[in-house]
């Protein structure tokens, strides 16, 4: 088991309502059930902040209270410590997971490699698409999305633009499905079966301490330049995997600025699901689908 101890915004829907809704589409959905974290127990602290500065006599803001929150869930493995197919299944079951409780309500918004987990039943390795205290609901008041929410060096490219950084820039499935991949290379290309690479011969270090529009900038460098990352073989098939997943983003990146798209306030479940083939209409996605023995 592990502990999740944390002070949520009272005025935003608690992680607990959000696993709630999560669950109950886990039941009618085979791409989400048993791709969730499975809460054992929870406890909410019913003094917020703003009380206990109150009954304290503390002077404080009217807005941003928060409440404690304890979340025991089973315990699931960091899928860091997966490569090659078994990498790429557990990813792509995060990816089902995510993109079914997108269409009905739920907006993961922090993918990032800790929030992405697995196990193991009955032989296979299942994905868990995991942490839901940044998420928001469709149908509730709220955030929504375009307060900056996410983990820097997995965000889309749009999000960490001046604009971006200034909530000008709704967060949308397309971003998030664009953070699956910043998250597959960062694992991909970091970790040697399972195991962090040493400094110097793993790239993309100065992703985690450059500020937001930094960080942006060094990751399209990366989308437009073909220079392969340090340690990195240019035959490696997670690089070439990694290569053409972002040239579909670029090239979309480009139709979206000849459209003038770039700040679109809502997508389709159908511009959704094309964005999710266009990855998948990729040889190298193609590869690793492939149920042969591992490369």
């Amino acid at each position: 088991m592990v502990a999740k101890i944390f002070w949520g915004e009272a005025s935003c829907p608690s992680e607990l309502k959000i696993l709630e809704k999560v669950e109950q589409i886990a039941k009618e959905h085979e791409s989400v059930r048993g791709h969730i974290p499975e809460l054992l127990w929870h406890y909410t602290f019913t003094n917020p902040t703003s009380a206990v500065r109150e009954a304290l006599g503390v002077p404080g803001p009217t807005t941003g209270s928060r409440v404690l929150y304890i979340l025991i869930f089973r315990k699931l493995r960091p899928i860091t410590e997966l490569h090659g197919k078994d990498l790429f299944n557990v990813w792509y079951q995060c990816i089902l997971c995510h993109i079914t409780l997108w269409k009905k309500g739920v907006h993961h918004r922090d993918v990032s490699p800790p929030n992405l987990m697995w196990y193991k039943k009955d032989g296979k390795l299942i994905g868990v698409l995991n942490d839901y205290d940044l998420s928001s609901l469709a149908n509730e008041p709220g955030p929504r999305g375009n307060e900056r929410t996410g983990t820097v060096p997995f965000m889309a490219l749009d999000l960490l633009t001046k604009k971006g950084q200034r909530g000008e820039v709704k967060h949308l499935y397309r971003h998030d499905l664009e953070s699956f991949v910043w998250c597959f290379a960062w694992i991909s290309m970091r970790y040697n079966k399972g195991v962090l690479r040493p400094r110097g011969s793993r790239p993309f270090d100065e992703w985690a301490t450059l500020d937001a529009v930094a960080c942006g900038e060094d990751k399209l460098t990366l989308q437009t330049d073909k220079k392969v990352p340090a340690g990195t073989h240019k035959d490696d098939p997670m690089w070439k995997f990694i290569r053409e997943c972002l040239f579909v983003l670029a090239r979309r990146q480009f139709l979206r600025s000849e459209m003038a798209e770039l700040t679109q306030e809502s997508e389709s479940e159908s511009d959704m699901d094309e964005f999710l083939a266009s990855l998948k209409g990729t040889e190298a996605w193609a590869k690793l689908s492939n149920p042969s023995p591992e490369q």
